[in-house]
């Protein structure tokens, strides 16, 4: 064998080493995103007492006593509502101690977002492993997600749509880690955030799929509101959306930058989050005074 040849040959096998290579991380990265959607799919539907509730807060000829009725059917539904809405987060000066007064106090919109917050817990066996957080620090950080939401806006319709969005966009976080987990899988997200790699690029790199894109797709499964999935949709890149969801898409984007993982605030995630605000154009003195109350808490 000449020279040439040999090179050649060597390089002829480099080539098809690399190709080999690309098919075993397509064919991984597939069946990857064929598990996600498998347990997508495996998720049960909502309870029917949620399903109820959902449907009121969407007929507007509905009335407070109406979701009042639906949810106390529920003791398991009646009792979360009441667990969150006493949280310190949400600012109430006495203890709330029924569905109704809850209802009364902090409107249609919240309570909806209490419930499916409720069907969550009955339809998912949680374990937060693959992302290195306890299920108290994932729920501290949905909440805290919630309440600034809740707090930034002062339209109570904007209000209510964004802390509903902003409490349960990072629920595709419980299907990318059972997945992963079930994959044997279960280091790789904290491998990649350990590299430099954001969330959402780890969430990438481990199973080809952000967690927005996981919730979105869930929740179409679900058939929950389409506002809400646009929202989540979006939230990663705000200026792909429609002008009319820019500006929230955006909002949920810095809630999302300022609540880490496991619920803490730090100074650099607030930077991070006043960095999409000014590019945004969003209102920083209310989200400043929507934080103070979350710090406060």
């Amino acid at each position: 064998m000449n020279f040439l040849s040999e090179f050649e040959f060597y390089l002829t096998i480099s080539y098809y080493y690399v190709q080999y290579n690309k098919i075993i991380k397509y064919q991984q990265g597939k069946t990857m995103q064929e598990d996600l959607l498998k347990n997508i799919d495996s998720v049960p539907s909502l309870p029917e007492s949620v399903q109820e509730v959902e449907r009121l807060y969407r007929d507007i000829d509905s009335t407070f006593e109406d979701m009042q009725v639906a949810i106390d059917k529920d003791p398991f539904l009646t009792a979360n509502i009441l667990r969150l809405v006493n949280s310190p987060l949400y600012g109430m000066r006495t203890k709330v101690t029924s569905v109704q007064k809850a209802i009364s106090l902090l409107g249609k919109g919240a309570i909806r977002t209490f419930v499916l917050s409720s069907a969550i817990d009955s339809n998912f066996e949680i374990d937060l492993s693959a992302y290195k957080i306890t299920n108290e620090q994932f729920r501290l950080a949905c909440e805290r997600q919630m309440a600034l939401g809740m707090h930034w806006h002062r339209q109570a319709k904007s209000a209510s749509l964004l802390a509903t969005t902003a409490f349960l966009v990072d629920i595709g976080r419980l299907i990318i880690s059972k997945t992963l987990i079930e994959e044997d899988k279960s280091d790789f997200i904290a491998e990649a955030l350990a590299s430099g790699l954001s969330i959402s690029e780890a969430e990438m790199k481990a199973c080809g799929s952000s967690s927005t894109e996981v919730t979105a797709t869930l929740f179409t499964h679900w058939e929950l509101d389409s506002n809400i999935i646009s929202l989540i949709r979006y939230s990663e890149n705000p200026q792909e959306t429609v002008q009319e969801e820019k500006e929230m898409a955006a909002e949920l984007k810095a809630i999302r930058e300022t609540v880490l993982l496991n619920g803490e605030i730090t100074e650099e995630s607030m930077s991070a989050a006043k960095e999409t605000i000014e590019k945004f154009g969003l209102d920083l003195e209310a989200y400043e005074k929507a934080l103070a109350k979350i710090l406060d808490a």
